[in-house]
């Protein structure tokens, strides 16, 4: 039963963003379960979690600064399914699984390396790579209908250009790839894996 009336596309959104919302809260219980936690990694999830929310998705979300609240910017459908007030959190917990997924992908490919005792640019390169690339896939084919125009998002810490300059940068099947979407995850980069290391270096055990 489709409760909120959304149409096929709305109703894929919905789907996609819980699934990749509560995909970390799952995985977390699980390695809870099996004791299988890494407390460097389980402590760079929470701080991921902490900037991505007081970074963009507050501010973007309710339009604090200069720009659109969410609300504003989608179907009342989509508002409906997914309320404005925990849109910001639902979208900072799939930020939480980005970071566990690249953070995942850089260990594996540098095993030998061990990229979270220093940096290694070959890593940061990947995981700048990874954070990115999802992060076009995200503007072009989640959020094309409700991300906004130029001057509808809010001006945000890691988005610290806000709608004042906001060109669009290249186009997937008509739609526009902007700076200012893009800006967030460029500077989120190198503080995941600053903070990865660092934790990485203090508390290197599992419990």
């Amino acid at each position: 039963m489709n409760l909120c009336n959304l149409s096929s596309d709305e109703l894929w959104i919905a789907t996609r963003l819980y699934f990749f919302a509560l995909s970390p809260i799952c995985l977390s219980i699980y390695y809870l379960k099996n004791k299988k936690v890494s407390i460097s990694i389980a402590l760079t999830l929470c701080f991921s979690f902490l900037i991505a929310a007081i970074g963009w998705e507050i501010w973007i979300n309710y339009g604090l600064s200069g720009g659109l609240p969410v609300s504003e910017r989608r179907s009342e459908m989509l508002n409906c399914a997914i309320p404005q007030d925990i849109n910001w959190l639902l979208n900072s917990l799939g930020d939480v699984l980005v970071v566990w997924v690249g953070l995942f992908l850089i260990k594996k490919l540098f095993k030998a390396k061990s990229p979270l005792k220093k940096w290694n640019w070959s890593a940061f390169v990947v995981l700048f790579i990874w954070f990115i690339g999802q992060n076009i896939y995200v503007e072009a084919f989640f959020y094309h209908l409700q991300l906004g125009n130029n001057g509808d998002l809010s001006w945000a810490p890691f988005n610290p250009l806000g709608s004042y300059y906001n060109p669009i940068l290249f186009e997937i099947m008509n739609r526009p790839i902007t700076f200012q979407s893009q800006s967030t995850w460029v500077l989120m980069s190198p503080v995941v894996y600053y903070i990865a290391i660092y934790f990485n270096n203090k508390f290197d055990k599992t419990f």
